[in-house]
């Protein structure tokens, strides 16, 4: 059994089937900063409004915890890889190549994983959910 990640969110905007719920960084997040804008406390995601949740409506937002370990996989750990095999293949020819294609390889993974995000942001399995009200009138 894998545990969720829970957060509490605002909807923001609602728009028939989807919603943009905002939420606050917490410790949960760690130093993710998937969501987060520069110097921003707060994200907005926009999800499935499965909850027919209106603007101002508080809800929890779920995700799997295996899932955020498998995003954060992908999105530190190829380019980290692609750092090393860039160092290594270059240190064949010195340091200087080694340096450039550290760079050179992890600069690609980064621009593949970008050209991938669409098909990633279409897996259900990458998508949080909305599951419940916030103890608003006895919605949850």
């Amino acid at each position: 059994m894998s545990e969720d990640v829970r957060q509490k969110g605002i909807v923001v905007e609602a728009n028939g089937k989807r919603a943009t719920v905002r939420f606050k960084k917490t410790d949960a997040c760690g130093h993710c900063n998937a969501c987060f804008r520069f110097g921003s406390n707060e994200a907005d995601i926009e999800m499935d409004n499965t909850l027919g949740a209106k603007k101002g409506d508080e809800v929890y937002i779920d995700m799997h915890a295996n899932t955020v370990l498998k995003a954060s996989a992908i999105v530190y750990g190829i380019p980290i890889i692609g750092l090393i095999l860039g160092v290594a293949a270059g240190s064949r020819f010195g340091e200087i190549y080694a340096a450039i294609g550290g760079v050179a390889l992890s600069g690609l993974s980064f621009l593949i994983l970008k050209k991938l995000e669409p098909k990633f942001a279409k897996m259900n399995e990458f998508k949080p959910r909305m599951t419940a009200f916030v103890n608003e009138e006895g919605k949850e």
